[in-house]
């Protein structure tokens, strides 16, 4: 009899004090990410209200719009709540562990899986629920998290435009501080009429996502592949088929970030002529984290004045950011644009560009001599001369020619660009420089 009532106190724990447990962790994990904010500086965090239960909680989250520019041009859309906050509210409700079931993500050991409601404060018949997003998360016990998202196809029709997004079906997956990120997804893509007649259309995309967090700034590695883009009214009409962004970036000794972008095109089609296939290859080493950051928060910082302030504001921005200049060139940078290639009717256009700064006192950096024989320059290029306009063939190009830094190799027109010790060379021509 004692060993039955053993095994049924032993069930009653499990049942009820299991669940209570994990609530408590689904609670602190709540609290956790909204003081993390993966999302700043962007958007706002602000936990609106958690009540939790035995064996479900329920919670109310408020992302706010903080870019200015961004905030305004959705106002009216999203609305305003009583504090005057434009934003989405999220209504969470948690279902706790530590087995548990989410639609689309099976059965799993963890502390809670919680689905979501996402609200807006729109103006009359605007304002209410958003039923168009399936939004389930799954908080494991290593404090990581995981995110479903889904949605149906959504139609927006105003005065000046209507618009359709396909299906979007995508996942992403957080370590516990929010530093690793992984993700990837489909979308069917959108079609937008405007009321010029205009039609944009971008099909089929596909992206991957694995990075990491340094500081504010995310490095990993980013790839995107778009069916087609296309743009078409009764003027004029574009499509760029099978386009391919793959970027990769990594942190190595003193924050320093080295940067690669491949970027592919199988064609394009305009004013009735195909041009490619094309592609471009850069890659830029050596670029100091604490620059960027410093550089992100001198724009966030002219981005959130009043609209009247926001011209000055920028203005002086600009200016800052100039003064840090010299620092991010200071670590040794290199700029190395591998390949250019992209076919024409009228011929390929080729080039590279190779540009290279040793490591230097920032302060250095200010002395345009010394610049002059620190920076090493190898770059080339040719392209058909049919592409380029006849006025400024006559105007700018022909006097070129004639001195020697450009040269005619049949219908292509070529140079070959060079700079060593403070001496700059177009196809071994010596050309002058005014300091």
């Amino acid at each position: 009899m004692k060993k039955y009532l053993l095994l049924i106190v032993s069930l009653t724990i499990i049942v009820v004090g299991a669940p209570f447990a994990t609530g408590m962790m689904a609670e602190k994990q709540y609290h956790s990410t909204i003081q993390a904010n993966p999302f700043k500086p962007a958007l706002q965090l602000e936990s609106r209200h958690f009540e939790r239960g035995l064996f479900s909680s329920r919670a109310t989250t408020l992302i706010e719009i903080t870019d200015p520019a961004v905030r305004e041009a959705l106002a009216d859309e999203l609305g305003r709540d009583e504090n005057g906050k434009v934003g989405l509210l999220i209504h969470h409700h948690l279902d706790h562990g530590p087995l548990i079931f989410g639609s689309g993500q099976g059965i799993a050991f963890a502390i809670a899986n919680a689905t979501h409601q996402i609200e807006y404060n729109g103006s009359g018949q605007k304002s209410g629920k958003m039923d168009l997003f399936q939004l389930d998360t799954r908080l494991h016990f290593d404090g990581s998290q995981s995110l479903l998202i889904n949605s149906t196809e959504i139609s927006t029709k105003s005065e000046k435009a209507t618009t359709t997004l396909m299906p979007l079906s995508a996942s992403f997956v957080t370590d516990k501080s929010y530093r690793t990120m992984k993700g990837s997804g489909d979308w069917k893509g959108m079609v937008s009429k405007n009321n010029r007649g205009e039609i944009l259309t971008l099909s089929d995309t596909r992206f991957e996502l694995n990075a990491d967090k340094s500081g504010e700034m995310w490095l990993g590695h980013i790839f995107l592949t778009q069916s087609s883009i296309a743009l078409n009214s009764a003027k004029r009409s574009l499509q760029v088929d099978g386009l391919k962004l793959e970027s990769r970036s990594s942190e190595h000794d003193e924050r320093l970030i080295d940067s690669t972008t491949q970027m592919s095109l199988q064609q394009l089609k305009a004013t009735g002529k195909l041009f490619g296939p094309g592609e471009l290859s850069i890659a830029i080493n050596n670029i100091p984290a604490t620059v960027l950051e410093r550089l992100n928060t001198i724009q966030q910082r002219a981005m959130n004045v009043s609209s009247s302030d926001q011209a000055f504001a920028l203005q002086a921005a600009g200016i800052e950011a100039l003064g840090v200049l010299p620092e991010l060139l200071s670590h040794g940078i290199v700029i190395n644009m591998e390949r250019l290639y992209f076919n024409t009717p009228d011929g390929e256009i080729v080039g590279r560009f190779n540009l290279r700064l040793p490591k230097s006192n920032p302060a250095s950096l200010l002395n345009i001599p010394y610049l002059k024989s620190i920076m090493e320059l190898d770059a080339g290029f040719s392209l058909p001369v049919a592409l380029i306009p006849e006025t400024t063939m006559k105007r700018q190009i022909q006097p070129l020619l004639e001195r020697g830094y450009l040269k005619m190799d049949g219908e292509t027109l070529k140079s070959e660009i060079r700079m060593h010790a403070g001496v700059v060379t177009m196809n071994d021509k010596v050309v002058p420089l005014p300091y």
